[in-house]
């Protein structure tokens, strides 16, 4: 627009020129003056045209400045107000993360409760063999207690009969020497009142041993009642405390036996598992070419052990070549549903959790546990099997998931297999 203003000025300036021009030439040229003056109004109304056409422009330029200013101001309210929205969702991007975090904290800690209570169910599971233990004890000592209390009610027994048959014979014997004394005062009268003191005193004498011993009986008597009292109070207390005892045994045994029940159900599932497995394997017997099958074992221990990957290299039966026992990873060698079981036997006094591991994902676990100390010697074995659907190419394997070493010998102790079902 600036350029077309400055023709227009120009072209102004070049027609003034000629203005001038024409009025000094004067008289010779008058009809060329008239010609110009007419060109000059021409240009003068073009000029004007122009003019108002750049005034047009110009107000159309400032109406589209305002309209823009206004854009502008527009955006930058909607640049602030999209500043504010990206602000609020960090804010809600860092309240995710610091809920995330709790979050594996809170799934720590429940794994750490895990393992706690796992360990707990192993130290309730030793008490409760101790239990038994004591109770077999307890009934042991409590027989023993009753044939000692028998033995003594026989001995106060044949004491005090043994007490009374001395005093019946005592007795005898008073009434023997009266019967002599009666006879010797007849047939000897001179010495019949001093034999009769004598006697007498002699009488009065065993009288009071008699009563003497008489009153001692009766002490033993009334204490050995009172120690039979303390015995029968004693085997009160023993058979209120065995009582007790065999009354919380009777009630953890009924809950192991619940869980020994449930533990029927689940293994009654696996077996028919098993029965239909075994079906499916008759049923796809004649197709040589999709039955895939292997064993392997260890041949000797490692009780300090604390690998990822279990390698198990002694291949007792591998059909269809899909184990291999230099990296111990069983690789599907076509589609289908497998079986895969797992058997370790802890080392002496130690424990290990084993995985099996499809593709890198945990499936089951097998714990072969032990936290007794050094004071039992014990080995520990934990088993268990999974039922896995795999393509072509998945791989199967046996990880550690916590513990250290493991025991196996020429027998092949320690061992993984896995199957085809169909």
């Amino acid at each position: 627009m600036r350029a077309v203003c400055i023709l227009a000025i120009f072209l102004s300036f070049s027609h003034a020129e000629s203005i001038l021009s024409f009025l000094t030439d004067g008289e010779n040229k008058t009809s060329t003056l008239l010609e110009s003056k007419d060109q000059e109004w021409n240009d003068l109304s073009i000029l004007r045209q122009m003019i108002n056409q750049e005034t047009l422009i110009r107000l159309a330029l400032v109406k589209n400045v305002h309209a823009l200013v206004n854009d502008v101001t527009i955006m930058k309210k909607g640049l602030a107000a999209s500043e504010a929205r990206v602000t609020g969702q960090q804010q809600t991007i860092d309240a995710l993360k610091i809920q995330v975090k709790s979050l594996q904290q809170e799934n720590n800690e429940l794994k750490n409760s895990s393992r706690i209570n796992e360990a707990r169910i192993m130290e309730l599971e030793t008490n409760l063999q101790s239990v038994h233990e004591n109770y077999g004890t307890l009934h042991d000592e409590l027989n023993v207690i009753q044939k000692d209390s028998d033995e003594k009610r026989r001995e106060m027994f044949n004491k005090t009969h043994s007490v009374l048959d001395d005093i019946k014979i005592e007795v005898r014997y008073l009434s023997v020497t009266l019967l002599d004394f009666k006879e010797s005062t007849e047939t000897e009268n001179e010495s019949r009142t001093r034999k009769y003191e004598e006697l007498e005193w002699y009488f009065n004498n065993s009288f009071e041993e008699l009563k003497a011993e008489i009153v001692q009986t009766k002490l033993n008597l009334t204490n050995n009642k009172v120690l039979i009292q303390n015995l029968d109070d004693s085997q009160l207390e023993i058979r209120g405390t065995f009582t007790e005892i065999l009354n919380r045994t009777v009630t953890k045994l009924e809950t192991q036996l619940k869980t020994s029940e449930y533990e029927q159900l689940k293994l009654s599932s696996a077996v028919a598992s098993l029965e239909v497995a075994n079906m499916n394997l008759s049923r796809l017997n004649c197709d040589k070419s999709s039955h895939h099958a292997f064993t392997a074992g260890m041949s000797s221990y490692d009780n300090d052990w604390t690998g990822d990957t279990l390698v198990f290299p002694t291949v007792i039966y591998n059909l269809g070549a899909g184990y291999n026992p230099s990296t111990g990873i069983f690789t599907a060698p076509s589609p289908g549903t497998y079986v895969f079981y797992v058997s370790v036997q802890s080392a002496f006094q130690k424990y290990i959790q084993l995985d099996i591991v499809l593709n890198g994902s945990s499936k089951v676990r097998a714990l072969a546990w032990y936290d007794s100390g050094s004071s039992v010697r014990i080995y520990q074995t934990g088993t268990n099997m999974v039922i896995l659907h795999l393509q072509t190419g998945n791989r199967v394997w046996v990880k550690r998931y916590h513990g250290t070493g493991y025991y196996s010998d020429g027998g092949h102790i320690t061992t993984f297999s896995g199957f085809k079902l169909y």
